[in-house]
């Protein structure tokens, strides 16, 4: 009696946790929510280009929204006075359906995967984080450098680790609006190598934690 006690508890945690996490607040911020959140500079990088009269550079497709259900996606391209550029692509969500794993989308957007690894990003407001880094390319371009992470209610995470701890957060307040983002940099001309990628997504993160107090 005392096993079948415990197996149905079990069975109900699992439940609940089932529903928890797939519970999404009914009140939801706008997109520009997000947008207004955003750094447009970055050192020496500067927002490129800027004919929606945003901070945004170009906008995903309606299919990006479709499947993750996102709060927000915001795409920048941002360049420097040498001429070389950096993508930062921000997605909003108050569910692990908007943190899909990044894979996907490149494998989508026709890129190919290469060396994928976990490494690590030294920042000054959050120390040393877990970054997923990548070599991608496409046929007949050259290989460019990118990493993504995930920032949970509990801070900095790679994919599999940002799945539990959104969903600890969801349990712990199920009805509160728990928010996570994810963060893909793409070095998308040839001086833009690791190090050069690493600085400034790690100058991006510092100065967006900075201008939003905490929230980005």
């Amino acid at each position: 009696m005392k096993r079948i006690a415990v197996i149905v508890s079990v069975v109900l945690a699992i439940m609940a946790a089932v529903g928890i996490y797939g519970m999404v607040p009914k009140e939801r911020p706008p997109e520009t929510w997000l947008e207004e959140k955003l750094i447009t500079s970055v050192d020496d990088y500067q927002l490129i280009p800027q004919e929606f009269g945003s901070k945004v550079s170009y906008r995903m497709s309606q299919i990006s929204y479709d499947t993750l259900k996102p709060i927000g996606i915001t795409c920048q391209r941002l360049e420097d006075s040498r001429g070389e550029q950096v993508e930062v692509v921000i997605i909003a969500g108050d569910s692990m359906e908007a943190f899909h794993d990044q894979k996907i989308c490149f494998n989508a957007q026709g890129w190919e995967l290469k060396n994928q690894e976990v490494r690590y990003l030294d920042t000054d407001r959050h120390g040393r984080i877990p970054i997923m880094w990548m070599t991608i390319n496409q046929p007949g371009q050259e290989s460019k450098e990118a990493m993504y992470v995930f920032r949970t209610p509990l801070g900095f995470a790679t994919y599999d680790s940002a799945k539990i701890e959104f969903l600890k957060a969801k349990m712990k307040d199920p009805f509160a609006n728990i928010y996570g983002f994810s963060y893909r940099f793409i070095g998308l001309t040839r001086g833009v190598d690791e190090a050069e990628l690493k600085r400034v997504a790690s100058e991006y993160l510092d100065k967006i934690d900075e201008t939003s107090n905490g929230i980005l």
